[in-house]
């Protein structure tokens, strides 16, 4: 049991971390999330974060590349966190 840094609410929590892509056809932004999040909040992020890699990732060489890393590497961590919040009481 702890704190979630995003609801504040005391809830079981996991350690988690995702990351973003905003692609422009020059530059990119690279953006992140990391902190204890409860199993709503998790769910939350993470398709905040997967909604806008794949809206606004792939725009740029490097991004086109990027972006489906991003994606893989989001995916994994959401199962690995919900895996283990399998059992705590919302």
């Amino acid at each position: 049991m702890g704190r979630c840094q995003l609801c504040q609410q005391m809830r079981a929590t996991r350690n988690v971390s995702f990351h973003r892509n905003v692609g422009m056809f020059v530059a990119r932004r690279l953006h992140s999330t990391n902190g204890e999040l409860c199993r709503s909040c998790i769910h939350k992020k993470f398709w905040e974060f997967q909604g806008k890699n794949l809206l606004l990732g792939p725009w740029g060489l490097f991004s086109l590349l990027l972006t489906p890393i991003l994606l893989v590497q989001n995916t994994a961590t959401y199962l690995i966190a919900l895996y283990k919040l399998r059992d705590a009481i919302e």
